[in-house]
């Protein structure tokens, strides 16, 4: 009864760990995309993308495209925190899914052996 009450937990926490890495992975994939569209509206990462120079007419101009630029490279870093994300959640998917698997494998080998020994007694 002892080891049902372990699997039964362990079970659980297969679950909640493959629900997790769900979440994570879309989250994490959702919120890349986000920041990938405000990149685009961004005109230091236009710039960035052109690998071109801007001529500075004002002090004005010089400090919107800092500005700018400072928030491209909060954009840029976020979304590698999103990938990193995004891939913790995959990993916590495969592993919840391998243990599930691993978890019901050792079941249907203890039900089977458990078969053998009840008929091998009849």
């Amino acid at each position: 009864m002892r080891n049902l009450t372990y699997t039964g937990v362990i079970e659980r926490l297969l679950f909640t760990a493959i629900v997790v890495g769900v979440l994570m992975a879309a989250g994490g994939a959702i919120r890349y995309f986000m920041l990938q569209n405000q990149l685009s509206s961004n005109l230091a990462a236009q710039i960035h993308e052109q690998g071109g120079e801007v001529a500075i007419e004002s002090k004005g101009q010089a400090q919107g495209l800092m500005a700018s630029d400072i928030e491209r490279r909060r954009l840029v870093a976020e979304q590698f925190n999103m990938m990193i994300v995004g891939g913790v959640g995959l990993a916590l998917l495969g592993l919840g899914w391998l243990g599930h698997d691993l978890l019901g494998s050792r079941r249907r080998k203890t039900a089977a052996s458990a078969a053998q020994s009840s008929v091998a007694s009849s």
